[in-house]
């Protein structure tokens, strides 16, 4: 309320200035008869003017102008409360200020002018005149665009409501037929002798012009002047003019301009070296805003221009209702590499140094001390203790404690193996400082920088030893992080690092890439298939690095569009996934709502005549579109499905049980290593990654374990109890 009454005291002291006391203040006289009706008029006037300079001080407030957050809040509510006045006004008028304010923002230059030459203050007193403006003029598309609008703000406004200004209006102003006048009045008095006064005069003239011809009749309502004592510099009524000159018919930008002569002045007779130096910032940006307006326009028109040019470069699709013809060679790869390991014949711990070799271990070993070297701690940590903690990793996925330090307190066989392998206040400092990359080194664009050279290296190694199969599929996973904000619905895991990989049907991780904004994949940017697209393209590429072979594909609908599975043909790969509706190339399949009235086993199809890419849609358990450039209907399978406590056979295309056969290749990697995967992290963010990766390359030792002992094979504790102990038995260092 204090703040109330000394905005009130400020519009008075403005519009009816009287006599002032020694210290310069003015006094207020309060009068117990009634005003006369030019005092009203006057003290309205300038109320007006006063509102309108605190929505811009609110609107253009800028933090530079006071010394801290606290002072910038209490001066923002501050202005906020003169504006809207919520002590004396209600929510439905506030809400009739902000939805009118918003919608005179939206309006064409043109409209904006008239309007605001006008100074209405009620939507309806605005749609009325946009209207009658429109009849004038005759375009029945405008006059439809507008009655629109009128819609959608009656929709926020649900029914009538006081004006605009939330106060009295004015008795000589008659609702849109008025006199326009000056936001500010400021233009009244003369700031300086020529210059600036010229330009509001001819900013007058032209308002007034715009009226006349717009047929709006006026009544001369004369305001009061404030007593305004501040001058303007010369380089300040320079920069004013200037601007105005820029925007010779752009009314709204004059009376903007206007209004940031008004708040440079001495209207809050506080803070006035501030808002001198505030002009300049304001007219500054006013003088850039429309440049960057410009711009942006710009840069939409040339991106709507090239996609147009993109599409109309695009042949249409000729769909025809027939099987595909794949043209693809036979799949003859034999798997050599394979064949060496099943001879050498590997015990699990030289399966896992497949992968964390002695490479591995020395990068781990030279970055780690040369970051403890950085933070001026002698470190000197060997390989023999690095094996030593990963030991006690691999460990704590199947013997897990509350806390770390318990590995060492609690007496047992697993427990005596750490104790005597490596003492805890060592395996706490070489854990923290544990580091994979020199980090005078970064590449600030990659967010996961910090451990790019690892991942490199272990894609690497696990692209070297992969079985050479026929098929793959590629998905998404999550790595658990609760710090993280991705979340990835449908998985086990949906809080942590998004993570895009490529494994075998089996589970055996060819190739992966954590998440982020900028993706550090690339492609051919010319075949503009997104970012889904773009990764499984750069997963293709990664399997013909091991040599030219027929490899089928499988992805999900987030991935597939027809110009992948083309793009995917012309590389020699063969492609099957699922599709989703808005990326059928607008194939005439029989759509979904009216399949779901067929029997279970119905399926629809088509082909592309151009590409030879094949479509279909089928009914089973629900409705699933797909889509594939090497397997098509033929031959159909019969699949059993109950319906109703019966069971009978159902029709199955060849393109629906091999997507069926493949797609759980992720899965079944991220159920190995849900069961025993490293429970000890430190506070670095990327720790849960570096844990991700040890995991997954006990699954993949594993994963190739089976394969080479296929009656003889440890199952994954064994395995996975053999590394950890080897680790801590045959590393443990005397001297501790």
């Amino acid at each position: 309320m204090s703040l109330f009454l000394e905005a009130l005291k400020l519009s008075m002291d403005e519009a009816l200035p009287g006599p002032t006391s020694e210290n310069g203040d003015s006094l207020v006289k309060v009068k117990e008869e009634d005003p006369t009706w030019e005092q009203m008029c006057s003290f309205q006037e300038s109320s007006c003017d006063t509102r309108e300079l605190c929505r811009l001080r609110f609107r253009q407030f800028c933090y530079q102008e006071v010394t801290g957050p606290r002072e910038a809040l209490a001066q923002l509510q501050e202005l906020c409360h003169q504006w809207l006045r919520p002590e004396t006004h209600s929510k439905e008028e506030i809400l009739e200020l902000l939805v009118l304010e918003q919608f005179l923002t939206i309006l064409p230059k043109e409209l904006q002018a008239r309007v605001q030459a006008c100074h209405l203050e009620s939507r309806k007193d605005v749609v009325t005149m946009l209207e009658n403006l429109q009849k004038d003029t005759g375009d029945p598309g405008q006059q439809t665009s507008l009655k629109m609008e009128e819609e959608a703000i009656q929709a926020l406004v649900a029914e009538e409501r006081p004006p605009w200004s939330l106060a009295h209006r004015s008795p000589c102003r008659n609702s849109a037929q008025e006199k326009v006048t000056n936001i500010s009045p400021v233009a009244e008095e003369v700031v300086t002798k020529d210059a600036l006064f010229n330009a509001k005069q001819e900013t007058s003239e032209e308002l007034q012009h715009s009226a006349e011809a717009s047929g709006i009749p006026s009544r001369d309502c004369v305001p009061q002047p404030l007593c305004c004592t501040s001058v303007h510099t010369d380089k300040t009524v320079a920069h004013l003019n200037t601007l105005k000159d820029r925007h010779p018919g752009d009314l709204w930008a004059q009376m903007h301009i206007s209004s940031l002569e008004y708040a440079a002045g001495d209207m809050m007779r506080k803070g006035r070296k501030k808002d001198k130096a505030r002009v300049s910032e304001l007219l500054q940006g006013l003088a850039f805003s429309g440049d960057s307006d410009v711009e942006e326009d710009n840069k939409l028109e040339a991106y709507h221009a090239q996609k147009k040019l993109r599409l109309s470069n695009v042949p249409e699709k000729n769909w025809t209702k027939r099987d595909i013809k794949p043209n693809f060679p036979s799949w003859l790869a034999l798997d050599s590499g394979l064949l060496n390991l099943k001879n050498e014949k590997l015990n699990p711990v030289e399966l896992f140094e497949l992968f964390f070799d002695d490479e591995v271990f020395n990068l781990i070993v030279n970055e780690t001390n040369n970051y403890a070297s950085q933070k001026n701690v002698n470190l000197e940590v060997t390989v023999q203790e690095v094996r030593c903690v990963f030991g006690i990793l691999l460990l704590s996925g199947f013997v897990r404690r509350p806390r770390r330090g318990m590995y060492w307190e609690i007496s047992d066989a697993d427990q005596n193996l750490v104790r005597d392998a490596i003492r805890r206040d060592r395996f706490e400092l070489i854990f923290s400082y544990l580091h994979f990359a020199d980090n005078s080194h970064l590449d600030q664009k990659d967010k996961f920088t910090k451990l790019r050279p690892l991942i490199k290296q272990m894609n690497r190694n696990f692209l070297l030893y992969a079985p050479l199969e026929e098929y793959y599929y590629f998905d998404k996973t999550m790595c658990e992080c609760f710090d993280s904000d991705q979340f990835l619905n449908g998985k086990p895991i949906r809080i942590g690092y998004k993570i895009w990989c490529g494994t075998t049907t089996q589970g055996y991780l060819v190739w992966f890439e954590p998440y982020q904004e900028e993706s550090m994949v690339t492609v051919d940017k010319d075949l503009d298939l997104g970012l889904g697209g773009n990764l499984v393209m750069h997963f293709a590429d990664v399997l013909l690095e091991r040599g030219q072979y027929p490899y089928h594909l499988c992805f999900d609908s987030f991935f597939t569009s027809v110009k992948l599975v083309s793009a995917l043909k012309k590389k020699g790969v063969r492609a099957t996934g699922t599709i989703r509706e808005n990326r059928t190339e607008k194939c005439p399949l029989m759509n979904v709502e009216h399949m779901r009235k067929m029997k279970k086993g119905y399926f629809d199809f088509r082909v592309e005549e151009n590409e030879e890419v094949i479509l279909c849609r089928w009914h089973g358990d629900g409705i699933i579109s797909l889509c594939s450039n090497a397997v098509g209907i033929e031959p159909a399978s019969e699949l059993s499905c109950s319906d109703e406590e019966e069971i009978h056979q159902i029709a199955q295309p060849s393109i629906v049980k091999l997507y069926g056969e493949c797609r759980e290749g992720v899965s079944k990697m991220d159920q190995i290593i849900s069961k025993y995967r490293v429970r000890v992290r430190n506070k670095k963010w990327y720790s849960v990654l570096v844990s991700y990766i040890i995991d997954v390359a006990m699954n993949n030792a594993w994963q190739l374990h089976r394969t080479c002992n296929p009656g003889t094979s440890l199952d994954l504790l064994d395995f996975r109890k053999y590394v950890a102990h080897f680790y801590l038995e045959h590393n443990a260092n005397p001297s501790d």
